[in-house]
């Protein structure tokens, strides 16, 4: 089975074909059973002619045996040599032509008398393994009618022979009679019948695996993504708890000389320099707070219980006068109460302004939607900057991933943002097109966030 040679599915194939590595793959075990199959409709004709009374067409089935052995060299030669992708319209070739070559080879045989018609069967089982459903349902109904049009050539050709007998290629083998015709065609109706089970029982199998293998793919991710956020989690706690001793030490300090100052009525000069000193500790401490809450550890600020339209103009205080002329805000759920970490929040819808600022010309606004549904809160963040392709959209939440310039940012902003979404029932969602701009949809489900 081609899955347990790859050791993987994969979920996105074209319908009509297989992904490359597959096909080449599948490809090198089809032309391994041709071989084998040559070898074996090589022997049994030979030992027919050699051992039974019966003579068939000795030139004919050489040329059959021929024209498939040929074929073999020049697939093993062209793909494999060469190490050329395999088409999948080329591997659904060779076996809808293995299916011709084996009808002509029975026809000559015996037709539907041969007992090797069973064969059908293995050539169904192969296709529904390595090939994708729609070729498989089309190779199996190919080969319904073929072997059925086994039975035609022998009512065709024996039409004109003496009597209600059948006709027979092979000399020296009597006829079939009616019962024995009406056995066989009973037997077709029952390959007919097994041959469509087997291919829908082994289609559902295959896509029963396909979406366990992507379970496990995905959570795979997951874990990759949480184990990331835990070691980033973890430096950043460590980094802060270094700091938070001698920055409280400063405080300490810069208070208590501050305090002396004010006390002796000290050159004011001298009193502002401590209360900068006192206010850049507190900006510290902020950075600090800012920095554990990009590794995480936004995940242990308590709950705040405030409105929408409390947190919009919390949002803007954090731009540039002039940058906040360029931001344009509409929110239709400015009454709604919500309980959730206040600072993540508002870091987070800074975050996604701040990126599309970033994507759009210095002259170009940013347009910020808030409204809510019967289930989500959702802020909207469209820009008009150049937009992303297809491959970096699908890496834009990756952690570290960034096409900004080295220092302007690390890739954790949209990642932190999905994981604060998820955290509260939400998503984030990005559309995107080169040259269109982007849009952003952050969402909050209000089962965990409404509050009454």
């Amino acid at each position: 089975m081609i899955s347990l040679t790859t050791g993987k599915q994969q979920s996105f194939i074209n319908l009509i074909s297989i992904d490359a590595t597959r096909a080449n793959i599948a490809f090198t075990w089809l032309l391994l059973l041709r071989w084998g199959e040559l070898v074996c409709q090589a022997l049994l004709v030979l030992a027919v002619y050699l051992f039974f009374e019966t003579k068939p067409p000795l030139p004919i089935l050489i040329a059959i045996i021929a024209f498939e052995g040929t074929s073999n060299i020049a697939f093993h030669y062209l793909f494999q040599k060469r190490n050329r992708a395999v088409p999948g319209w080329l591997f659904a070739l060779v076996m809808f032509s293995d299916i011709v070559l084996l009808t002509a080879l029975l026809h000559y045989t015996g037709g539907p008398m041969n007992p090797f018609t069973f064969l059908f069967l293995l050539h169904i089982c192969l296709g529904a393994i390595l090939m994708r459903p729609g070729w498989a349902w089309g190779l199996t109904g190919f080969t319904v009618l073929c072997y059925a049009g086994l039975f035609f050539l022998q009512d065709y050709l024996g039409a004109g022979a003496a009597g209600a007998a059948r006709h027979t290629i092979l000399p020296g083998v009597k006829p079939a009679s009616d019962g024995v015709n009406l056995h066989l065609q009973g037997m077709w109706l029952a390959f007919s019948i097994t041959a469509f089970f087997v291919v829908f029982l082994f289609n559902k199998i295959q896509k029963d695996l396909e979406d366990y293998q992507q379970t496990v793919a995905d959570l795979e991710r997951e874990k990759n993504r949480n184990e990331k956020l835990a070691a980033l989690a973890t430096l950043a706690a460590g980094a802060a708890h270094e700091f938070s001793t001698p920055m409280a030490t400063i405080a300490v300090a810069a208070g208590e000389m501050l305090d002396t100052l004010r006390l002796n009525a000290s050159d004011p000069e001298l009193i502002s320099d401590a209360e900068l000193i006192r206010g850049q500790v507190d900006r510290c401490r902020d950075i600090l707070y800012r920095m554990t809450a990009d590794a995480g550890e936004h995940l242990a600020e308590p709950l705040k219980t405030f409105t929408v339209a409390e947190l919009m103009p919390e949002i803007v205080s954090l731009f540039p006068e002039k940058t906040r002329k360029r931001i344009l805000f509409a929110c239709k759920a400015g009454e709604l109460t919500v309980s959730m970490p206040f600072r993540t929040v508002k870091r987070v819808i800074r975050c996604l302004i701040k990126n599309s600022l970033e994507s759009s010309e210095a002259d170009k606004t940013v347009q910020v939607r808030c409204g809510k549904d019967e289930h989500f809160l959702y802020f909207e963040i469209e820009d008009q900057g150049e937009g992303m392709n297809d491959e970096v959209l699908s890496r834009a939440v990756e952690p570290f991933f960034t096409t900004k310039e080295p220092g302007k940012g690390l890739g954790l902003g949209l990642f932190l943002a999905e994981s604060a979404a998820k955290r509260f029932g939400g998503s984030l969602r990005l559309f995107s097109r080169p040259g269109q701009g982007t849009k952003t949809i952050i969402s909050f489900s209000l089962d965990q966030i409404h509050k009454n």
